[in-house]
């Protein structure tokens, strides 16, 4: 079944309340708030959809996914993507046939965040507890991601289709011990929490560890960053699994990315720590708030964290209206498209100076003093690395030449 108009729902885990209605005709997309959301004055999109426009039309020249950043921010990317598109494979829809509607009808439910769509396209069972193997479902997602399979399995199109990011991954509950992982997106049973698991490919052994790594040194650095721990698979595999932040005890809170806010293209380079952090100050009005933001910029810098396209930038919305920055995510070591950060420094990507830094921290009237201090404690937290890595158990081959490029960028002599 194809649709051309989709209901849009936001459940906070409580109650649920429609949103508007989001509709494609021809090349057009229209989405209109419904009358009784607009009186909630609830802003999800603030900049680009405000509630205080009843009816919206997309913009063709500034698209996102074909779509409205709001909902293009609960499109998965590459793996959500594959799993999807074999599954529609499978139910005879041609690829070129599918549109941006279709994914989050198969999103249904169980999109991250708060928004859901409907009528969804597939059945859905919010009470699932069915019990999981990490192993066995990290076999099954990297022979999906190398084509070595045709599609999903049932268990894995439920808990993989929603995340985002390349890598292969998984929803699931685990026990508050650590020792029971189970299915299930939505409703968990007593004693279980919603975690994120990312899989650790046959040719990446270490990436998860690697990843548990920075988000240690993230944290030591004064970073907020979710809860993690190292899942160890039946061939003695380590994966990384997160906390998931859009799902406190069973409830939903709304997220959006840097990409949906700002409606821009996370494959391509456009966007400035500058605008990130007038965005912290619209969104939160709150100097801590664009402090926090200063400190991941800096972290991103010294780390050598060039993965920072505007998906990988994050905001939760409390029940009443309040936007903060989320915890920080996909924090690992990475060169970067061409040796560059995805995100610039006062237009700088590929050799970003703490000159640059200062002109950020300077938009959100951050004392130089302040922007030196979070800078230090940054740089001290990032020359742990090595000492981190060997008790994480990161061979020297692999953690060696990270490093080295970290040191460089140490270095560099003041403004």
């Amino acid at each position: 079944m194809r649709y051309r108009e989709i209901a849009v729902t936001y459940d906070n885990g409580q109650s649920i309340s429609l949103v508007g209605l989001l509709a494609t005709s021809g090349s057009t997309t229209i989405f209109e708030y419904d009358d009784a959301w607009i009186k909630r004055n609830i802003e999800l999109s603030p900049f680009e959809l405000p509630t205080g426009k009843r009816i919206h039309q997309l913009d063709l020249h500034r698209m996102v996914a074909s779509t409205f950043g709001l909902f293009a921010d609960s499109l998965p990317d590459g793996w959500g993507t594959l799993i999807m598109d074999r599954w529609f494979t499978k139910h005879g829809i041609n690829k070129k046939d599918i549109t941006p509607i279709d994914r989050l009808a198969f999103l249904g439910s169980h999109a991250m965040g708060a928004l859901c769509y409907h009528p969804p396209l597939r059945e859905e069972n919010k009470v699932v507890t069915e019990a999981v193997s990490v192993g066995e479902m990290a076999r099954e997602a990297y022979q999906l991601f190398h084509g070595r399979i045709e599609d999903a399995g049932r268990l894995l199109a439920q808990i993989g289709g929603s995340p985002g990011g390349a890598r292969p991954k998984a929803l699931i509950g685990i026990s508050v011990d650590g020792s029971t992982f189970v299915s299930g997106t939505e409703l968990l049973p007593e004693g279980f929490r919603h975690w994120l698991v990312k899989f650790s490919g046959a040719g990446n052994l270490h990436d998860g560890v690697l990843e548990f790594t920075y988000n240690q040194m993230a944290e030591n650095a004064g970073i907020s960053v979710p809860d993690r721990m190292l899942i160890t698979d039946d061939n003695g595999v380590q994966h990384i699994a997160t906390r998931r932040f859009d799902r406190p005890n069973n409830r939903r809170c709304h997220i959006a990315t840097a990409c949906g806010l700002l409606h821009a293209d996370h494959m391509a380079p456009t966007l400035d720590y500058e605008e990130l952090m007038k965005v912290a100050w619209r969104l939160t009005n709150s100097a801590e708030q664009a402090e926090e933001q200063f400190r991941r910029a800096s972290f991103n810098m010294f780390a050598i964290n060039r993965d920072d396209h505007s998906k990988n930038h994050g905001y939760i919305l409390s029940e009443d209206g309040r936007w903060q920055l989320s915890p920080a995510y996909d924090l690992t070591f990475s060169t970067g498209p061409g040796g560059e950060h995805w995100t610039s420094y006062k237009g700088e990507g590929k050799e970003p100076r703490i000159a640059n830094l200062l002109a950020i921290a300077r938009v959100a009237s951050i004392h130089e003093k302040t922007a030196l201090a979070i800078i230090d404690q940054v740089k001290t937290a990032v020359v742990s690395f090595k000492r981190l890595a060997k008790e994480n158990g990161v061979p020297e081959k692999i953690s060696a030449p990270i490093a080295r490029q970290q040191e460089v960028m140490l270095l560099l002599p003041p403004p």
